[in-house]
């Protein structure tokens, strides 16, 4: 059995550039048919009762993660539940104790800042064209241990350029939707080898690579694809 997860979310109670609560949240993926979700609001750290209560309610499974803002670009956490914003100056630090604590970092839209939504090409707007082996030197990806290749507010060319670089780094990238509103939930979704039926083991096969990413056929063309 398939098992979808759309394992970058954001609620109005976590982020503030949300639009939807995290009841809408789930609701929209209970009618999307996703397996479960990751909310994963900006610096923002849930409370796993309240989720476990929404999944008892739902039958969707809710998990938390956060989406630190750092020096290097911002990084999807998943499988930790203690703060982390003292440590998103220091990434030796943080990767440390994000190991130590048995969690996952991922790279968020990693090239956002790289790639506009302008409709006209680097070469067309006079600027040299992006070497993707280059970007892949990044520091960021020294300190994570995957990337996100789907992202459902990402443009083709962004998208594209995350799946080359997955390759070349010999990643498997993971899919989201960066949700911040039920339109888009469940637009990028992670899918997992093998049934997921608590954190653990969802972060378990986050580590191992156990996953593929796909976007959802029904948002081709808001991704441009």
């Amino acid at each position: 059995m398939s098992m979808e997860f759309d394992i970058h979310t954001h609620s109005s109670q976590g982020s503030a550039c949300s639009r939807m609560s995290v009841e809408d949240l789930v609701q929209a993926a209970c009618k999307k048919g996703l397996s479960g979700i990751c909310i994963t609001d900006h610096d923002y750290c849930w409370d796993p009762g309240n989720l476990a209560k929404l999944h008892n309610e739902s039958g969707v499974q809710v998990y938390s993660g956060v989406e630190l803002s750092t020096p290097v670009g911002e990084i999807l956490v998943y499988g930790v539940h203690q703060p982390l914003l003292y440590l998103r100056e220091d990434l030796s630090k943080l990767t440390l104790r994000v190991e130590e604590l048995g969690g996952v970092m991922v790279a968020a839209h990693p090239f956002r800042m790289d790639f506009g939504v302008s409709t006209l090409s680097r070469e067309e707007r006079g600027l040299e064209p992006i070497d993707i082996e280059e970007l892949c030197r990044r520091s960021v990806f020294s300190f994570v241990n995957t990337l996100e290749i789907f992202n459902g507010r990402s443009s083709w060319r962004e998208i594209l350029a995350a799946q080359k670089a997955a390759a070349i780094l010999g990643k498997k990238g993971t899919g989201g939707s960066d949700a911040h509103s039920t339109l888009s939930v469940g637009s990028c979704v992670t899918v997992f080898d093998y049934p997921v039926l608590n954190e653990a083991q969802l972060v378990s096969q986050l580590r191992k690579g156990s996953f593929y990413a796909k976007k959802k056929e029904e948002t081709q063309n808001v991704l441009g694809m």
